[in-house]
């Protein structure tokens, strides 16, 4: 049985996280979730008196379900999990007069202890789906709308709750900026101010820029890049400023539809992230390279771009590893040009301790 009190406690401190952090919907949601497990571990003990519980959180998560499923979680959703038990402990000592015992060393032991993260090789749009992408034939606009949504999602790597809210007056095509601003109605995670540059593909450029020029001839400013329609005539509406919470599930919706209706296996909008990412790490030459990649995809530092993007699928590992040494396998690079790289390397590391 859950304790009425700590219910409460969580209600509040998720209201807290959504009007005073402003933490984005999903977050709030994923937040929702974790906060769940944190009441079923401390069962009718009271969230001050959970300190001296057994077995603590860590040792609870390791077999812990909410779905009824068998088998352990991931190692990333317990870490989640325990992250967000040591803020809302934390916040709880500094907001709950009644919880102000809580001390921050025992805080501090809520972590997971050798957890082994085993690596996935990211699932990702190839160049070469999206090129198929941007050639497939559209017979309408909500085809044409979806098709261009794809290929910028890609070219920008932009996740799709920012692109759904993006207005037209924040998308330059000729120069490939994209103001992703917060204070602008764009959706970012964190509310994170950032500008992004769409990947220099003449193709896949000549795609979005067609369909720019046709909706700045019906929207006014503050018009959406990805516009609503009317209902009746299946038209542009220009009289639509301000969008609702499930636009990001009509957009999903939108390009399931018609991937299936071209013949293309779906991908979800993510994984255009993902090959955009994937894309840019491909083509990097240098560290100052990757740095511009992870900047772009507005990543707060390098190692969660490294993390979570740059890993080799199995094939890609074994075409490296078997090209190693070997004249007409992977271009070599001169000694001049591994000392340099090494020096950037060695320059970006000082800068960043």
């Amino acid at each position: 049985m859950i304790n009425k009190a700590n219910w409460k406690i969580i209600k509040t401190y998720l209201d807290y996280r959504e009007h005073v952090d402003q933490i984005t919907i999903g977050s709030l949601k994923a937040e929702r979730t974790y906060t769940r497990y944190i009441l079923e571990w401390a069962g009718e003990n009271a969230f001050q008196k959970v300190q001296t519980l057994r077995p603590t959180l860590p040792e609870y998560m390791l077999h812990a379900r909410l779905d009824g499923k068998e088998g352990r979680l991931s190692a990333i959703h317990i870490k989640k999990v325990l992250g967000t038990t040591r803020h809302l402990f934390s916040w709880m000592a500094d907001h709950y007069r009644g919880c102000r015992g809580i001390q921050q060393s025992w805080i501090k032991t809520i972590k997971a202890k050798r957890l082994t993260v085993i690596p996935q090789n990211k699932d990702y749009v190839s160049f070469e789906e999206i090129l198929a992408i941007s050639k497939a034939p559209v017979v309408n606009l909500v085809e044409k709308r979806i098709r261009a949504a794809a290929v910028f999602l890609y070219l920008s790597g932009m996740r799709i709750s920012a692109f759904i809210s993006l207005s037209i007056d924040a998308v330059d095509i000729s120069k490939r900026i994209v103001i992703q601003d917060p204070n602008h109605g764009v959706r970012t995670k964190n509310r994170k101010y950032g500008i992004t540059y769409l990947l220099d593909i003449p193709e896949l450029l000549a795609i979005v820029q067609d369909w720019d020029t046709e909706i700045r001839e019906s929207l006014p400013n503050g018009g959406f890049w990805f516009p609503p329609f009317l209902p009746d005539s299946g038209e542009i509406n220009p009289n639509v400023l301000k969008i609702g919470e499930h636009r990001e599930v009509l957009a999903t919706k939108n390009l399931r539809a018609w991937m299936l209706k071209i013949g293309l296996p779906y991908r979800s909008p993510h994984k255009f992230r993902h090959g955009h990412i994937h894309y840019g790490l491909n083509n990097a030459q240098s560290i100052a390279d990757f740095k511009a990649v992870s900047l772009n995809a507005m990543h707060s530092s390098m190692e969660i771009t490294d993390q979570f993007y740059s890993i080799l699928n199995d094939s890609e590992v074994k075409d490296r590893i078997g090209a190693l040494g070997k004249n007409g396998g992977i271009e070599m690079i001169s000694d001049q040009e591994t000392i340099k790289l090494f020096r950037q390397f060695l320059e970006w590391s000082n800068r960043n301790k």
